[in-house]
């Protein structure tokens, strides 16, 4: 009899042993997977649909590690304060340790260093600084295009198109517009175009009268945007009503959320961007369909960008085969990854290999223009 007793006290304190040393990794339970976002803002739903729909195939594909994931919506208020408060919060959660969000270029350089002094990763599906590589971000990876990327694209396209003068008008005290225009003024040059001025734009009509004047005495051929937020709708009234008939260039903040442009100032509009919303086959077609298909409706840039980055998040974990990030961060720096732009993969944790191109205005909808010579002319 104590001989049994003393065979199943062992096997007890095994049995205590491995449970101690398995953690996490013999959990089946839904997996937590936090996302930060401005939820409350118009644009943040079609965010959490993209979340939505990601989490809902990655379920049907066995989930993270065999176990089911679910989202946990964490509302910023598109507010950097807030933004870095519920970062603090988020980065404690012992749950998954990738985090998804952030909406700005500003948000994430302020919460990159949270997410590094936390063990935890952030991808963040913006376009943002290359700063993201220096020290002390070491915590963030960007899941969209450089600011270089998109720079080098439009000013090939202006190339093209034959402008070698234009004015550069950005927010003020932004942080992207900032790096987006000494970006592109670095291939501009090479490329022989003139900066002719620059300007960080304010909403007072008749100080941006002056501005108009002085391009038309500069011989300024276009106007290249990297406005941002309410900008974009006030700088367009501007142009409309001081009856601007230079082509328009400008990275994709325009799609982020709704702006009101002027109609006979879309025929002028070319944006860089990099989601073909109207894919006709390939990953981003399945995407359409499906968003569709679960909404009801077509999705825009944010639903694309939430739906990549979740994806991306389930993908590197279950190549892992661990939730622990030194593990996940050699397999973003050694794999590339099959996903809704393509073939992709990880430089100095800039996400490299995602197709940019131009869109204009077809109608009301901004679509893929597969001519880049029509510059900021609607194919309508």
């Amino acid at each position: 009899m104590k001989k049994y007793l003393m065979i199943l006290s062992a096997m007890l304190i095994c049995g205590m042993i491995c449970c101690g040393c398995t953690g996490k990794t013999s959990d089946t339970g839904t997996l937590s997977v936090d996302a930060i976002y401005p939820f409350s803002e118009d644009y943040g739903a079609t965010f959490a649909n993209g979340l939505k729909l990601a989490a809902i195939e990655i379920n049907e594909q066995g989930g993270i590690l065999n176990r089911n994931i679910e989202v946990n919506y964490v509302n910023d208020g598109d507010n950097t304060n807030t933004a870095v408060e519920v970062a603090t919060m988020v980065a404690g959660n012992d749950d998954f340790p990738i985090v998804i969000g952030h909406r700005s270029t500003d948000d994430v350089l302020k919460v990159a260093s949270i997410y590094q002094r936390n063990n935890k990763i952030l991808f963040s599906p913006i376009i943002a600084t290359s700063k993201i590589n220096l020290s002390g971000n070491e915590g963030a990876y960007l899941c969209a295009p450089s600011e270089n990327s998109m720079a080098n694209e439009m000013v090939q396209s202006l190339v093209v198109q034959g402008i070698s003068k234009v004015v550069f008008v950005h927010s003020p005290g932004n942080t992207y517009g900032k790096d987006y225009m000494q970006s592109f003024e670095e291939y501009a040059t090479a490329a022989g175009i003139e900066i002719v001025d620059a300007v960080s734009y304010l909403p007072n009509l008749d100080y941006f009268r002056y501005y108009v004047k002085k391009w038309d005495s500069l011989g300024a051929q276009a106007i290249v945007s990297a406005c941002v937020g309410d900008d974009i709708t006030t700088l367009f009234d501007d142009l409309d009503k001081t009856g601007n008939t230079r082509p328009i260039y400008l990275s994709y903040d325009i799609e982020i959320q709704p702006v009101t442009i002027p109609q006979n100032m879309k025929k002028l509009i070319q944006v860089t961007s990099y989601f073909d919303n109207n894919a006709q086959a390939g990953p981003q077609a399945d995407f359409i369909k499906a968003y569709k298909s679960a909404f009801g409706t077509d999705p825009d840039l944010p639903a694309a960008q939430a739906y990549f980055a979740l994806h991306l998040a389930a993908d590197v974990a279950n190549k892992a085969q661990s939730l622990d990030v030194e593990e996940i961060k050699k397999v973003l720096a050694d794999n590339s990854f099959d996903t809704l732009y393509g073939t992709v993969s990880f430089d100095k944790r800039l996400v490299s290999s995602i197709p940019v191109f131009q869109k204009t205005y077809v109608g009301n909808q901004l679509v893929k223009n597969n001519k880049p010579t029509v510059g900021g002319q609607s194919s309508e």
